[in-house]
């Protein structure tokens, strides 16, 4: 029997019918390369790797490794990797576009989200089991409680979709939250190159240090009252009042 790792965050998922569900919503093909993040002891993985062309595990944990292994010894498209998701170099990679899946750990799942926004691969789509609250930021639109920095660096990059929530009966240990499925479709760059990419980061992280405030004084530093009228947008708002769209012609203009 696996020991759960609680410094890891670990929550098996377990129930049946909520696998099935995620393949269903997944649906992945023969043709397909995927990224597991976060295996744990294979539950999704197994029905995945029958329908899909090539598959890449990295899981943190070396005690489960052996037990993947052996799980899917019968099958052959299957790359091991023992590594902290966090660490590891998604540029040695393979160059064929990709699509990922995982069960993230809800204790650094917006650090892996972000990592995976600003990989080199060729993302054709993300499936995550989040925190339910996690996923509510990253749909949220402007105006809302829930609307920040996560929902904003989430939407530059992906079409975000939550798909449906998941109690926590479906997983051992149980953890103490809901949890969410998400899907997120990966978008065309909205980037003029890749300055315009590190200062739209730098607009929205120096925006939301103190989300309260107004926008005209979170970046009265860099922008100034002739620059609000060029850009159309009322600086009397607060930072999660503005669009992705409103940041991007901000760092567009800067």
């Amino acid at each position: 029997m696996v020991i759960h790792k609680k410094r890891l965050g670990q929550h098996f998922l377990h129930d049946k019918n909520i696998i099935n569900k995620i393949i269903k919503f997944v649906k992945p093909n023969k043709l397909d390369n995927f990224i597991e993040i976060g295996p744990g002891e294979g539950a999704i993985t197994i029905p995945l790797i029958e329908k899909i062309s090539k598959l890449i595990l990295i899981e943190k944990d070396s005690s489960l490794i052996p037990i993947l292994k052996d799980n899917l010894s019968r099958f052959e498209n299957i790359t091991f990797i023992n590594e902290d998701i966090l660490k590891y170099e998604f540029k040695d990679m393979t160059k064929d576009e990709i699509r990922i899946i995982g069960n993230l750990p809800y204790n650094i799942s917006t650090e892996i989200l972000f990592k995976i926004a600003s990989t080199p691969l060729s993302i054709v789509d993300a499936h995550f089991m989040l925190q339910k609250e996690v996923v509510d930021r990253i749909i949220a639109k402007p105006g809302s409680k829930e609307y920040g920095r996560l929902s904003i660096m989430s939407q530059v990059y992906f079409d975000v979709k939550k798909l449906f929530e998941i109690s926590p009966n479906a997983f051992y240990p149980k953890p103490k939250v809901q949890s969410a499925y998400i899907r997120m479709k990966t978008l065309k760059s909205k980037f003029k190159n890749n300055k315009h990419e590190k200062c739209f980061y730098e607009i929205v992280r120096k925006s939301f240090i103190a989300r309260r405030k107004m926008i005209k004084t979170s970046l009265k530093d860099v922008i100034t009252e002739n620059d609000w009228v060029k850009l159309g947008i009322d600086n009397n708002k607060r930072p999660e009042q503005l669009s992705v769209q409103n940041f991007l012609n901000i760092s567009s203009m800067l």
